[in-house]
């Protein structure tokens, strides 16, 4: 599955690796002398998959979603499809998920290697999660599946829609699929060039969920006035939720 990153970063990646290593080290991360200034050394927008992850070290965006709280009730097995630093696989587990049942799954080492080296838990991400460049083939293991950012990085249309049919085969009967994904307003004409390849509007979401196989479909959109602004109010964030 090719995940392509976004042309022309109006960041400044140290500064924001920096603010990352600061979050982390709130929540109880102690770095040895230099270690700031061996990763900015370490790691740049050359060898980072999609540099803008940096931004959501330590406030991972599945603390937002409307369903997080009803997804701790269900304990499952859970798999974070696309799993990034795995922010996520950690909020869930500070937040008491248990660990054996969480999993994560990436098509690429870089982002996961930025986390393990933020957080300093090396063996322990290691442990939950898989790197491999094809989805394995799975059937009804899980009783969630979580997509945090994925699908507007998915360019192509076969990966894209290989993507949702292996996050519904991966479910067991009634198991949730929820997520987040920058798209279109739903009244926007077209995209004015700006973010990420991918960039659907919600009624393209549900139809594309429903071809998969989902039902019981739920996109809102979730309030970013920064982001409407900067995009002259084309782009926006969903949130999604449906079930197998």
């Amino acid at each position: 599955m090719a995940m392509e990153r976004r042309p022309g970063y109006d960041m400044n990646f140290p500064d924001e690796l920096a603010g990352a290593m600061r979050r982390a080290e709130k929540l109880g991360v102690n770095y040895p002398e230099g270690y700031y200034e061996d990763m900015a050394r370490k790691y740049s927008t050359d060898n980072v998959p999609y540099p803008y992850i940096v931004r959501h070290i330590g406030i991972p965006r599945i603390m937002k979603h409307f369903f997080y709280g009803n997804a701790h009730k269900i304990r499952g097995n859970f798999l974070d499809y696309g799993c990034g630093t795995g922010d996520a696989i950690r909020q869930l587990i500070r937040d008491g998920y248990p660990s054996e049942k969480v999993h994560g799954f990436d098509v690429n080492d870089g982002s996961i290697s930025l986390g393990a080296d933020i957080y300093l838990d090396e063996e322990f991400i290691r442990k939950l999660t898989t790197v491999a460049p094809e989805f394995p083939e799975t059937s009804e293991v899980y009783d969630l599946v979580y997509s945090g950012s994925v699908v507007h990085v998915i360019r192509d249309e076969d990966e894209f829609r290989q993507y949702l049919n292996n996050a519904c085969n991966a479910l067991k009967k009634d198991g949730i699929f929820f997520g987040s994904t920058l798209g279109l307003e739903e009244f926007a004409d077209k995209r004015n060039g700006q973010g990420p390849p991918r960039l659907m509007r919600s009624s393209e979401l549900y139809d594309a969920f429903s071809k998969a196989g989902f039902s019981g479909i739920r996109i809102i959109t979730e309030e970013m006035p920064d982001m409407r602004r900067r995009s002259a109010g084309n782009m926006c964030l969903y949130q999604f939720y449906a079930r197998k």
